[in-house]
């Protein structure tokens, strides 16, 4: 699935849910950017603070809420490095529930 589905299957799934925030589309949107970056590779790696730069997340409790709520909703899948040169391991979920 191309970005542009992505970003409309989760449009479709974020405008039913009230616990969606501006910040949930800023963050999932540069998931999206990094996943094209990565030549449409899933899984990909992404480091948090190139992620909350291009979300223009200022805080680390609402990135990793936005992050733990996309996990839970079945969006993402999210792995950790914590090493501090290797990036964590990022993977979109077909998100699209309607096809």
């Amino acid at each position: 699935m191309g970005t542009a589905e992505q970003l409309v299957s989760f449009l479709k799934l974020a405008s039913g849910n009230r616990r969606f925030r501006q910040s949930h589309l800023s963050l999932y949107s540069a998931l999206l950017m990094y996943y094209d970056k990565a030549s449409r590779q899933n899984p990909f790696r992404v480091s948090r603070r190139e992620l909350m730069k291009h979300s223009a997340i200022h805080s680390y409790a609402t990135y990793h809420k936005c992050m733990g709520e996309l996990i839970a909703n079945g969006l993402i899948e999210y792995e950790p490095s914590y090493h501090p040169k290797l990036a964590s391991r990022v993977a979109l979920l077909d998100n699209n529930s309607e096809s």
